[in-house]
């Protein structure tokens, strides 16, 4: 079976802080493990969040995984106040929606 990266199911994805605050830089991170029996080359993740038509979407350029690896990925948003809908893309792959993450002005 050729390369398969896909999102980890024993970990999903996580926000730091956990509660982000508006204007403030937060990371998000996720973990990807490659199902297939072939390494599979350097490859494009696409993390969005949006908040009804604004918001933020960054890519990443990743290194190859070796079958069976897992490897956890990470990007860093700054935002203003919303409720956020993530949206991650592995490998120019089918969107998978993560939930939603809300910012929160803090004082």
């Amino acid at each position: 079976m050729p390369a398969a990266i896909m999102l980890d199911a024993q970990t999903s994805f996580v926000t730091d802080p956990v509660s982000p605050c508006a204007g403030e830089d937060f990371t998000v991170s996720w973990q990807e493990i490659n199902v297939g029996d072939e390494p599979s080359g350097e490859y494009q993740d696409t993390f969005d969040l949006n908040d009804q038509g604004s918001g933020s979407s960054d890519a990443l350029i990743c290194d190859s995984l070796e079958p069976g690896q897992s490897v956890t990925r990470s990007l860093t948003f700054n935002l203003p106040a919303g409720n956020y809908t993530m949206t991650l893309v592995i490998k120019a792959g089918v969107p998978l929606t993560l939930g939603n993450v809300i910012i929160d002005e803090c004082l």
